[in-house]
């Protein structure tokens, strides 16, 4: 049984979009998370509000779920065909009292509803789309047939905010290549992206947040190790 809408979504009642979401968060993702007995982690221990997520990330994830992009690896871990690592949906919080408590993980939701964008709306076959990179930098790919670098580079952020500090940091990191990399926190992630993108020449960089924010950039790589983001629309995306 669905509890009741806890999301942030104005609406009296949940959406159908909102109640088939909920409905896959309490039947088939928590049981399966709690599954693993290392975890200490029971449904009850579950933090129900933590479950807020837009509309559109709520369609496009079903989207995903039901159109088998995701396969279950076991112990509530999931992957998609081109994935580097599994994904998970929640965070765990401390070791007592047990069952511990846990709440959900925005960004690889938003993370597998642009799978669905991928392969439904710009025609990428499922064998050629998935999340986390081979180095951890960016959060979404899709590989041309017989390529072994990404041609989109992907990048989810559950907020507005986030999505703009990473591309002023990129930015910065990507016309200043003798720049120290940072040691830790947000300028870090972006100098990562950057130093990818010079590794492996993704001519694509898609920045994703909530709510089905995307913006498409076509990255330059210049003669002095530049990398310029250069705004182009999501035309871009479609699988060629």
């Amino acid at each position: 049984m669905v509890p009741e809408s806890l999301t942030d979504q104005p609406h009296d009642s949940p959406s159908p979009a909102l109640e088939d979401f909920e409905r896959v968060v309490f039947d088939e993702l928590v049981p399966e998370f709690c599954a693993d007995e290392k975890r200490q982690c029971n449904p009850s221990s579950f933090k129900k509000e933590s479950v807020k997520v837009h509309e559109t990330d709520a369609r496009d994830f079903v989207r995903a779920w039901k159109g088998g992009l995701l396969s279950h690896q076991g112990r509530g871990l999931y992957r998609a065909s081109r994935n580097a690592a599994s994904e998970q949906f929640f965070w765990t919080g401390a070791k007592q009292p047990t069952p511990r408590s846990f709440t959900l993980w925005i960004e690889p939701v938003i993370t597998v509803g642009a799978l669905a964008r991928l392969h439904w709306d710009y025609g990428w076959p499922k064998e050629l789309i998935g999340t986390q990179s081979v180095d951890w930098a960016f959060d979404l790919v899709t590989f041309q047939p017989g390529a072994g670098n990404e041609h989109i580079a992907g990048e989810v952020k559950k907020s507005v905010m986030e999505i703009e500090r990473l591309l002023l940091f990129m930015r910065q990191f990507g016309q200043n290549p003798d720049l120290e990399v940072p040691a830790a926190g947000p300028a870090r992630n972006a100098y990562m992206k950057v130093a990818a993108l010079r590794a492996r020449h993704a001519p694509l960089f898609w920045a994703v947040g909530p709510a089905g924010l995307s913006k498409v950039f076509r990255v330059h790589y210049g003669s002095l190790d530049t990398v310029e983001l250069i705004p182009t629309d999501e035309r871009e995306l479609h699988f060629a």
